[in-house]
């Protein structure tokens, strides 16, 4: 090329500082302006890519902030070039009002994940098919996350959380322990049947050879479980139950009432109330046959 202005990418690395991988990923993200293409394989750079690089440069040597905001910093430069560069108290107003919408962004596509790994399977579900539903680019989604793996995981932290936390704000008002735990048992029965596909989706890959299924369930029943551990221990305090491992009874009772959560989902044959009381006849006297008067007198 006989025009001077133009550079290739080695020279642009050469006079920018930067690595051939810092400014390809400034092209992908959108805050590098295309290069100019004479061939598939050949592109060439002018002086307003070199400009543009030393300003992402400065703004990150002096600032330190995230791609977004060196994004919309940019494009406020652009249309105004005589701007002056922005504080780091103004820059971190900017970032705290991004992180909130990140965040906010992150709860929309994990809500509508729910409903189409529920639909589709965890496997079967691609990237597209969230996209889709929200009416959302490819590209979008991998600003918030990094792939479809690590999206799952998030819905399955947030299908526990939601459970821990429908339970916290329905137990606000009751202090029987007793009373408390059937109400733990019907928040985990209500979350349940509008989560089950995720719960079961979780336990398939825990038969897999990879680890993160194993770790994350471990996890999220270990915190499932510890409310009902306290009020397990209330009861025991109380003379409510007898002398028994509260860490155990914690899990059984979690695990008869998931089962049963699923038996009920099944057909019209049961509702939870039917369900809540077989667990309160089934705590009380298990499988023996004798009844319940002949077991309240052997206890006295």
């Amino acid at each position: 090329m006989a025009d001077k202005t133009l550079m290739k990418m080695k020279e642009l690395m050469e006079r920018s500082g930067l690595p051939r991988t810092t400014i390809h990923f400034y092209l992908r993200e959108g805050l590098l302006h295309p290069p100019i293409k004479t061939g598939r394989t050949m592109a060439y750079y002018d002086q307003s890519h070199l400009e543009r690089l030393q300003a992402i440069k400065k703004i990150k040597k002096d600032l330190r902030v995230p791609v977004e905001l060196i994004r919309e910093e940019l494009e406020q430069r652009d249309m105004a070039p005589d701007k002056p560069m922005p504080s780091a108290t103004e820059f971190s107003h900017q970032e705290k009002s991004l992180d909130e919408h990140k965040q906010t962004r992150r709860y929309e596509i994990m809500q509508a994940a729910i409903k189409v790994f529920s639909e589709k399977g965890y496997h079967r579900t691609k990237v597209q098919d969230i996209t889709q539903a929200m009416g959302m680019s490819t590209g979008t989604f991998y600003i918030y996350f990094p792939n479809k793996r690590e999206l799952f995981v998030e819905v399955v932290d947030e299908v526990f959380r939601t459970i821990v936390g429908d339970a916290a704000v329905a137990l606000r008002a009751e202090e029987d322990p007793v009373e408390r735990l059937k109400i733990r048992g019907e928040v985990f029965y209500r979350n349940y049947t509008k989560y089950n596909e995720i719960l079961h989706q979780l336990r398939a890959e825990v038969a897999g050879e990879d680890e993160w299924p194993h770790n994350r369930i471990k996890q999220a029943y270990k915190e499932l479980t510890k409310p009902v551990i306290r009020e397990v221990k209330d009861c025991i305090r109380l003379g409510l139950l007898r002398e028994l491992d509260p860490d155990l009874v914690a899990y059984a009772l979690t695990g008869i009432i998931e089962i049963m959560s699923f038996r009920v989902s099944l057909d019209d044959k049961y509702t939870f109330k039917d369900v809540q009381d077989f667990i309160a006849d089934f705590a009380e006297l298990g499988l023996r046959s004798e009844t319940r008067e002949q077991g309240s007198k052997q206890r006295i």
